[in-house]
């Protein structure tokens, strides 16, 4: 299926519709410990033994696990285009878990425009509401609004190191 592409320009006319829905995927156990041991959150460099009493399980998905999906879906799926653009991570507002996910539980992230702002510099700030949904559930697992910078480069002009 071929996504709908928007140019950087345009979107502040797509106000309040969805930015994109993406498709079901899981999460296994091999990238929940890869996860795990990203973030120091393993025996080698923490103490893990409040969370060995955790009542949800050792396969309940960490929701910063959730949260850094989002570069994943919005990377994949995300309608901005344009030649030279680079969205920049801003910042997030209004993060909540709202639900426990599982290992092997399908998710998707449905996402919608919230705020465009054309800045004097030519970049924009774009904010998105971003909603995790587990399949098969009626309440989402996380919802948040994550900031991006969106900038461009001349396609011409070297990249800085």
């Amino acid at each position: 299926m071929q996504r709908r592409t928007v140019p950087l320009s345009d979107l502040a006319h797509h106000i309040g519709e969805t930015y994109f829905e993406s498709p079901w995927m899981s999460i296994d156990e091999p990238h929940l410990s890869q996860f795990a041991y990203a973030t120091y959150l393993d025996p080698a460099f923490t103490d893990l033994t409040a969370s060995k009493n955790n009542p949800l399980g050792a396969t309940l998905v960490d929701g910063f696990l959730l949260m850094s999906m989002l570069t994943a879906f919005h990377f994949n799926n995300s309608p901005v285009a344009g030649d030279g653009l680079y969205g920049f991570n801003y910042g997030m507002d209004r993060v909540r878990f709202t639900h426990p996910v599982f290992v092997g539980e399908k998710i998707r992230c449905v996402a919608t425009l919230a705020e465009v702002e054309a800045r004097a510099d030519g970049t924009y700030l774009v904010k998105t509401d971003n909603t995790i949904e587990i399949e098969g559930k009626d309440k989402p697992a996380m919802v948040a609004r994550w900031i991006s910078l969106f900038a461009t480069r001349d396609p011409g002009a070297p990249a800085k190191a």
